[in-house]
């Protein structure tokens, strides 16, 4: 390549020539590439020299023999008129020219000879020195083969290693995520143990309130059945007295009547019968006004006829002061009590029922939570085994791709976050042939469309397409790439239609099948020019099928005055 000063080895990988000299066989080539120059030069000037030299003779004979001519046409001058003396003249001055001419040239063949003298010598001296060199060159392109051997077994195993590699990524990738999974699982476990947990204690803290309010209303209802006990009692006892005073009011009317037969006899004794009389009487009357108003109020406080109260009422032995002083302390209490909830048993056991369905309901939300994440973590782990399987496979095929549109290098896609494949992001990093590893960002523009395009066919060899739509990729791709390119094509249009936008006729020749342009024949109108470049015409394939379909491009402007291939 470039005259020898650069070559192409058995891998592909180009060697240029470096700006210091080094021991290498390529310097050895180059220095003998520039000496194979020199010496080309050397005889070239050498035959240019030789060639002026018989030029410079010829020139110097002609001159002679014009200098003889000369001579006869002076002395013929000599005798003819004036106008023979000036030719003599001009012919004298030619002779002159051409004698300088001529040691000039004598001049310039001895400077040539002596030139080519040194010239052979060091030819001699370089092609001494080229037999050297050339087994040097022999020796070091033996070294060179064996390196070259060694350089591709430690390539096949650098690859077996990487594929090795890639699968133990596989592995501990789904290791990670089984463990990812259990840990959760653990994690919630322990949250809604904790929450039970809470939830239980503060259950019973509830219970325990609820023990102790009910313990209250039970002794309040004690101390309620003791006071009606008391109050009854105290009935009682007036019921009693009451008895004891309408005995005796029977008993005074039986003296009455008795005493009536002997009313003569107990004249004296009418006033003082009479006084007492209306005084039993005017009790009487006060005693019964007293028990209407004890037992209307017995009955408007306790919700129970007095009988029932009377037939279930306890004998106290106590006096009426005890009684009264006891009933005004009951009374002092229970207004300090203040107003008491009848309701409150119902009320109970309400909130019981509504405690036993919010408990209920938690339960389920708990299930369904439990449930979704199940799901969640199911569906985490499937779409992160389908990703990396997909991406094994992308991945291979993505290398494949490049090495045949590259025609060698290395590349490769690698996920950001291994740990966590579907949050992280995929890095694409590709060294073409005689370049470093580096990422998609650093390579020229023909790289970043060849890289693309081999990313693109890849994942096509994983999930094919029916239709593929390529606008403009081939722009930055010059010939050679552009012949990648068509091949590429041609591999894989026979699953996949590709509609291709270019202005590079040479993809529409060698890969289209047919061909739309836009044209303009007249000013200010666009027409429609389409081309079956193999097969029958386009107008025939298609016009009969589909006479109401014919197909119209608007993707270039009107004034595209070129007919330039817009669609392959």
């Amino acid at each position: 390549m470039e005259s020898g000063t650069a070559f192409t080895d058995a891998r592909g990988a180009i060697w240029l020539p470096a700006a210091e000299s080094g021991p290498g066989p390529l310097r050895r080539r180059a220095e003998i590439t520039d000496l194979k120059q020199a010496v080309a030069n050397s005889a070239s000037a050498r035959h240019g020299a030789v060639s002026a030299a018989e030029s410079g003779k010829a020139a110097l004979a002609a001159a002679d023999r014009a200098s003889m001519v000369a001579h006869e046409a002076a002395s013929q001058a000599a005798r003819a008129s004036a106008d023979a003396a000036d030719r003599s003249a001009a012919l004298a001055r030619q002779h002159q020219r051409a004698a300088r001419e001529a040691a000039e040239a004598r001049a310039l063949i001895e400077r040539l000879a002596e030139r080519e003298t040194a010239t052979t010598s060091r030819l001699d001296a370089l092609e001494t020195s080229a037999g050297e060199i050339a087994a040097r060159i022999a020796e070091r392109e033996a070294a060179v083969v064996a390196a070259r051997e060694m350089l591709a077994q430690a390539e096949h195993k650098q690859e077996e290693a990487r594929e090795q590699r890639t699968a133990s990524q596989i592995r501990r990738a789904q290791a990670q995520a089984q463990l990812d999974v259990a840990s959760d699982r653990q994690r919630h476990l322990s949250d809604e143990f904790t929450s039970a947990t809470g939830r239980l204690e503060s259950l019973q803290q509830e219970l325990t309130t609820l023990s102790s309010a009910d313990a209250q209303l039970t002794e309040q209802l004690s101390q309620w059945q003791s006071d009606l006990g008391a109050r009854e009692a105290t009935l009682e006892d007036t019921e009693q007295k009451l008895a004891d005073a309408e005995q005796a009011v029977r008993e005074v009317d039986e003296k009455l009547s008795a005493e009536e037969h002997a009313l003569a006899e107990m004249r004296r004794h009418t006033a003082a019968l009479s006084d007492e009389l209306h005084a039993a009487e005017l009790r009487y009357t006060e005693l019964s006004g007293r028990r209407a108003a004890i037992r209307e109020r017995l009955e408007a406080e306790w919700k129970k006829p007095v009988d029932e109260l009377l037939a279930g009422a306890e004998t106290i032995e106590m006096d009426d002061e005890s009684l009264r002083s006891e009933a005004a302390l009951v009374r002092e209490q229970l207004d300090a009590l203040g107003p008491v909830n009848p309701l409150a048993i119902e009320e109970h056991d309400e909130e019981t029922k509504r405690l036993a369905f919010l408990t209920t309901q938690r339960d389920d939300l708990n299930s369904a939570k439990t449930s979704l994440q199940q799901a969640i973590r199911e569906i985490d782990i499937t779409a992160r085994a389908l990703f990396l399987q997909t991406f094994v496979q992308v991945r291979e095929n993505f290398r494949n791709i490049f090495m045949t549109l590259f025609g060698g290098g290395e590349c490769d896609l690698r996920l950001e976050n291994p740990d966590s494949p579907l949050e992280g992001d995929i890095e694409i990093h590709a060294s073409p042939r005689g370049k470093r590893t580096q990422r998609i960002h650093l390579l020229s523009s023909g790289e970043k469309a060849l890289v693309a395009l081999s990313l693109l066919f890849g994942i096509f060899l994983t999930k094919p397409s029916p239709f593929c739509l390529l606008d403009e990729v081939d722009a930055p791709l010059d010939d050679q790439n552009i012949g990648h390119f068509v091949r590429m094509l041609n591999r894989f249009k026979g699953k996949t239609q590709f509609i291709v936008i270019t202005h590079n006729p040479r993809t529409t020749t060698e890969a289209a099948d047919a061909v739309y342009g836009v044209t303009m024949q007249e000013p200010g109108v666009s027409s429609l020019v389409s081309v079956r470049m193999r097969g029958r015409t386009v107008d025939e394939t298609i016009t009969p099928a589909h006479p109401a379909h014919t197909p119209q491009l608007h993707d270039e402007p009107a004034e595209a005055a070129e007919t330039a291939p817009l669609i392959a």
